[in-house]
């Protein structure tokens, strides 16, 4: 059976990487920016000059398959938006490979072709809104609710109302195969060319409020203080420690803390960040959060503060399907690679479609671990390795689909 051209998959990624493109190198194609739109009518054409139908539904996600064919069919693909300066390949490269793999089986007259769709999916990344995952999950039928979202998904051209839509399109699909770049540095330090994903984990976000007594920083003693940053920082400084007490494959993060009123010379009378707290397993990061909100009320009262807590979202970790991993496995066996099993640290379109259908997903490494950065990358040679497994993983599970 015919493989890949790998000349123009990575043709292709350089041309969709100059959309949007930054002097540093970097890509910033902000969901529902002129810079997505124009990445999607470019894959919608590449799809079209493949002799596919291309379809954009009414979530933005773009979708290709033959002519005439009917459901059900095998999905593959991965998103087309970034992060605000991010990498060319992060989603870029599952949805570029997707499409040559089910070109290539256009091209060489393989019947399986009219059981396989490709999809570009949207604003995954969920910068602007906050909420990520918005193509795959109108797709499977969830929807969210806000002001600037109406505003700018209309001036993309599309109707809030009707976002949900896209659902109607999901009784055609029988299974989802994603590829993408780990966006860690597992599979580099390992020597691993290939790995197929066991789970996304899951991520839970809170936001924390410290309340204390504003006051005169030159004129109170640390003694008679109700110091709200003081407390909120020796919260944030013990949470590494925290964390892998409980389970040392957890992570953790407080990406951003504000003090009120911020003044030199003003004690805070308020502070507040954010927490996140990821782990493949559902009691691991429930147990992570109880412990820390423990901790921070201990905290808190010796500090003569006290804390407020409210959960900013949940997305519970998703498990890839057994039978999908092992056709994934297999296909890497078949190009004399044994693949590594891991879970993802990152969440991908794949954690909501494995709640809705058999899902697989596969990684190439990514040099330096590096990922949401103008120096995110990875080498052609496993680029094109990467999907000439897809393309095998693809043929097996589509001849499954009845």
């Amino acid at each position: 059976m015919s493989d890949i051209n790998p000349q123009r998959l990575l043709s292709d990624l350089r041309t969709l990487s100059a959309i949007g493109a930054q002097a540093d190198g970097g890509v910033d194609r902000l969901a529902w920016s002129e810079a997505d739109l124009a990445a999607r009518r470019w894959f919608a054409e590449r799809i079209r000059e493949a002799g596919l139908e291309p379809r954009v539904d009414a979530a933005l996600n773009v979708f290709g398959h033959m002519p005439e064919s009917a459901g059900p069919r095998l999905l593959t693909g991965s998103h087309l938006d970034s992060v605000p300066n991010g990498g060319r390949l992060d989603g870029a490269y599952g949805a570029v490979a997707g499409l040559e793999v089910l070109r290539t089986m256009v091209e060489s007259g393989e019947p399986l072709a009219a059981r396989v769709e490709v999809v570009g999916f949207a604003d995954e990344e969920g910068v602007r809104f906050a909420i990520g995952l918005i193509g795959s999950l109108a797709l499977t039928g969830r929807d969210w609710q806000g002001d600037p979202i109406s505003q700018v998904i209309a001036s993309a051209g599309r109707e809030v109302d009707r976002m949900l839509d896209a659902q109607q399109h999901m009784h055609s699909i029988a299974a989802f195969l994603e590829l993408h770049i780990e966006q860690g540095p597992r599979m580099e330090a390992e020597g691993v060319d290939l790995a197929v994903v066991t789970g996304i984990v899951g991520v839970y976000r809170q936001q924390v409020r410290v309340i204390g007594s504003q006051n005169h920083a030159g004129t109170t003693p640390f003694r008679l203080r109700h110091d709200a940053g003081r407390a909120a920082a020796r919260a944030a400084a013990g949470l590494r420690e925290l964390v892998q007490n409980v389970d040392p494959e957890a992570v953790a993060n407080i990406g951003a803390m504000q003090f009120d009123p911020g003044g030199v010379n003003v004690i805070p009378g308020r502070a507040a960040f954010t927490l996140e707290v990821r782990h493949l397993e559902e009691s691991v990061v429930h147990r992570i959060v109880e412990t820390f909100n423990t901790n921070l009320e201990t905290i808190s009262a010796e500090e003569g503060c006290r804390a407020e807590t409210e959960r900013l979202s949940w997305v519970p970790p998703a498990r890839m399907d057994p039978a999908q991993m092992e056709r994934l496995e297999a296909a890497c066996q078949e190009l004399g690679h044994e693949p590594a099993r891991l879970w993802s640290g990152a969440g991908h379109d794949a954690a909501i479609l494995a709640r809705h259908v058999p899902t697989g997903m596969l990684f190439v490494p990514s040099i330096g671990g590096i990922s949401h950065s103008p120096q995110e990358n990875t080498s052609d040679e496993h680029l094109v390795l990467g999907a000439r497994a897809l393309l095998r993983g693809v043929r097996a599970a589509a001849a499954q689909i009845k």
